[in-house]
């Protein structure tokens, strides 16, 4: 049986839709129809219903679900035992995090963890959000450090920081010398924004939003340093990570003023690991130095 497919399975009969299953799974919405047909074809029945947008289980795939959700809970288990065993022998940890959570506010703990910890390989990867979900669920990594990490029934999120978010424009724009402002003032603003289905995007999104704003997008990266040098040439102003532009403000490349607004504007940093999988050594002392009040 094709495990990978019974999880896709269990995640569409939960989500009750092609988009998150394949956002749970960082896959393709493709690659869960792909996986949803061959299981369909080796059982020789349907197993999902489908009317419009909504889809649920047939009496089969009831029958299905059942069983499998307790296999893939099994097996994601005893991988993860298994990777514990494996790396605390040969001292491995393997750390995934985004490249304006890794750049930015992990760099002197990474330099620190390794001189406390000569013994210990760490490997880190600097990449998105989707391939350190997909690598925490394949056991290729041990952690992720993501902002407004995606929920997910086989991973856990333990809560490291709130990071502040500022409105970050070029010297030349008119904003640039204000103390705050308010939400309102972005109304129809040149916006540089994160790419459309990443973490921080979908959460600027949903802020924006909450007060009916509506800027005028007119760039989209999803790297954060691309993202800066088209604010800094006055394409648009942002709304970012203040810890991200702090180099660019000293430097006077770029300006930050704070939005005054009912509630503060931040962007929630976690460690997300599998679920139910034991902690080797090192993973415990990487998390326990990170969640330290004492700055690397």
């Amino acid at each position: 049986m094709d495990i990978a497919a019974l999880k896709v399975f269990c995640d569409l009969v939960e989500t009750g839709s092609f988009t998150r299953s394949a956002e749970a799974g960082g896959i393709s919405q493709s690659a869960v129809s792909q996986r949803l047909a061959r299981l369909e074809a080796a059982l020789g029945t349907q197993l999902l219903s489908r009317s419009g947008a909504v889809i649920a289980p047939t009496e089969a795939g009831q029958s299905l679900y059942r069983g499998a959700k307790d296999i893939v809970r099994r097996y994601e288990q005893m991988l993860g035992e298994i990777t514990t065993v494996r790396d605390s022998a040969v001292g491995v940890l393997r750390v995934g995090t985004i490249y304006s959570v890794g750049f930015y506010l992990l760099d002197g703990y990474i330099r620190r963890f390794l001189t406390e910890r000569p013994g210990v390989k760490l490997q880190v990867e600097y990449t998105d959000a989707t391939r350190i979900t997909e690598s925490l669920l394949n056991a290729q990594m041990d952690l992720g450090v993501v902002a407004e990490p995606a929920r997910h029934r086989s991973l856990e999120a333990v809560p490291l920081m709130s990071e502040p978010l500022v409105m970050v424009c070029s010297p030349d724009h008119r904003l640039a010398l204000r103390r705050s402002i308010v939400p309102a003032e972005l109304g129809g603003e040149r916006f540089v924004a994160f790419a459309e289905g990443l973490p921080t995007r979908r959460l600027i999104d949903r802020i924006l939003g909450r007060y009916q704003v509506k800027v005028n997008v007119v760039l989209e990266f999803d790297n954060i340093d691309t993202l800066k040098r088209a604010v800094e040439v006055n394409a648009g102003l942002s709304i970012l990570p203040e810890a991200s532009v702090q180099r660019e403000r000293t430097d006077g490349h770029l300006c930050t003023v704070p939005v005054k607004a009912a509630t503060q504007w931040v962007r929630r940093i976690d460690i997300v690991r599998r679920r139910g999988k034991a902690p080797s050594r090192a993973e415990q002392d990487f998390m326990t130095m990170l969640r330290s009040p004492q700055l690397p």
